[in-house]
């Protein structure tokens, strides 16, 4: 349990430093869904979309999906990749393997965005342990 919670702590933090990096109002991804940093258009139905299809364990599909549908080349729309994280993050180890995810792969998937994003792949290497 312990370990579990230090993995939590480590994504959710290094969700934060991209933020920072990347000029996102989303600091803090817990209040990401009711601020205004979320790009118009379909940023939040595209969020429901893939949280919807998280909770039917479609967790590889909806991370695809994410891949497909967001746009790298506006930093405005990282807030979206980072709920999804967050929303991930939040689901036990124990769900995430029925699923056939790990919590390595929360971490490899905010690590691709951040290369998808134009972050220097050497700042995410301080996350590694």
């Amino acid at each position: 349990m312990l370990t579990e919670d230090y993995i939590v702590r480590m994504i959710r933090d290094m969700g934060r430093l991209l933020a920072r990096v990347l000029g996102s109002d989303a600091l803090e991804p817990e209040t990401v869904e009711a601020s205004s940093s979320l790009p118009s258009g379909d940023g939040l139905p595209l969020l429901e979309e893939l949280k919807n299809m998280c909770g039917r364990g479609e967790i590889n599909q909806a991370e695809d999906l994410l891949f497909e549908r967001l746009d790298f080349s506006d930093p405005s729309t990282f807030p979206i990749a980072l709920v999804f994280y967050q929303h991930l993050n939040e689901f036990s180890d124990k769900e995430l393997e029925a699923w056939d995810y790990s919590r390595e792969e929360i971490f490899q998937g905010l690590e691709d965005c951040a290369r998808e994003y134009g972050v220097d792949p050497q700042l995410m290497e301080a996350f590694r342990t």
